[in-house]
């Protein structure tokens, strides 16, 4: 079982890199359509009411990047950001909207429920300084929607469990 699990490892990895690295070839500037050549269709579509959209790409088998490309009403990219980091993570704040949460980090990883607390609960896992492996939780009030706590774990890499 163990050979197995590294032989597909060893297949998919190349993959993901691929994956990831191609977005360092997208450049202000470029089309959308030549964004879609380069990385493919996005996840989710954001349109603002600037006429602007921003397209959601979450990567990685846990998630650990999600890039947001920005292209203007003109459909040419004004910025590609890689948002699970600590530049994004540490904007949120309580009190925020799910909505806004969605906007700044991507699609969670997983979305669970408390109902003990009534909360839904939406959790990432990112890499602090890129390399230490973590988990970030953002509780929400579930009848309101509103962000009451957001709670970080790192992960030990050796059995994925939180230390």
């Amino acid at each position: 079982m163990n050979a197995i699990f590294s032989r597909a490892l060893a297949l998919l990895l190349p993959a993901l890199v691929a994956a990831c690295a191609s977005f360092s070839a997208v450049n202000p500037g470029a089309s959308a359509r030549q964004v879609e050549t380069l990385v493919g269709a996005p996840a989710s579509v954001w349109k603002n009411a600037d006429g602007s959209e921003v397209w959601e790409y979450p990567r990685g088998p846990f998630g650990v990047e999600t890039y947001m490309v920005t292209l203007g009403p003109d459909r040419a990219v004004r910025d590609v950001r890689q948002v699970l980091s600590e530049e994004y993570i540490s904007k949120l704040h309580a009190g925020m909207s799910r909505d806004e949460v969605r906007r700044l980090l991507g699609r969670p990883r997983d979305i669970g429920f408390s109902d003990l607390n009534d909360e839904e609960i939406w959790s990432w896992r990112y890499r602090e300084w890129g390399v230490r492996n973590m988990e970030l939780y953002a509780q929400f009030d579930r009848p309101t929607g509103v962000l009451k706590k957001i709670t970080r774990f790192q992960v030990d890499t050796s059995d994925g469990k939180r230390q």
